[in-house]
């Protein structure tokens, strides 16, 4: 019995490890945009920041830019940062793909140490990363039900957590 108890907190502890351990940050990068600037992710700190590695060639990354720009919009204003890193190592086909497509969102040259860090294997990938700058989620390909998923994940981290009540 003591073993089966023993057993059954082990578990418990476990799990509640597991609900409340911290998210991993995220690595930090230094990338040039399509314009020569040059943008860190840790000066994004506060904000939530949604990366899409994608590359022109890739054809779930040509039908999930669509959805990305539509939230982005749906953003605007708010403290929320999209940032499209082109992992293809040609700013030429990045360039002229953002103006073809008329991408609104910034987008990044990729390099292979981003792709390293963040252990790209597949496009497209995406990341929402917290605003202590922690990864809060990551995405493997797409599918058009990821919107959704994506929308819930920033509200939640938008929406102000609530505040325990004080004793007067």
């Amino acid at each position: 019995m003591k073993k089966i108890i023993m057993i059954f907190l082990s578990v418990v502890i476990f799990s509640l490890n597991m609900c409340f351990a911290d998210s991993p940050p995220a690595p930090d990068f230094t990338l040039t945009d399509l314009n020569g600037n040059k943008v860190s992710l840790s000066s994004q700190k506060g904000k939530v920041v949604f990366l899409d590695f994608w590359a022109s060639w890739c054809p779930p990354c040509r039908a999930s830019i669509p959805e990305v720009e539509k939230l982005y919009e749906q953003y605007t204003g708010r403290n929320v940062v999209f940032y499209g890193i082109n992992v293809e190592n040609d700013p030429g086909t990045a360039r002229d793909f953002v103006a073809k497509k008329g991408m609104k969102y910034t987008v990044l040259l990729g390099d292979d140490k981003v792709g390293k860090d963040y252990e790209i294997r597949g496009i497209p990938t995406f990341y929402i990363i917290d605003q202590k700058g922690n990864i809060a989620s990551h995405y493997v390909g797409f599918d058009a039900s990821l919107r959704d998923e994506w929308t819930n994940k920033i509200n939640s981290m938008l929406s102000p957590s609530p505040r325990k009540k004080s004793k007067s």
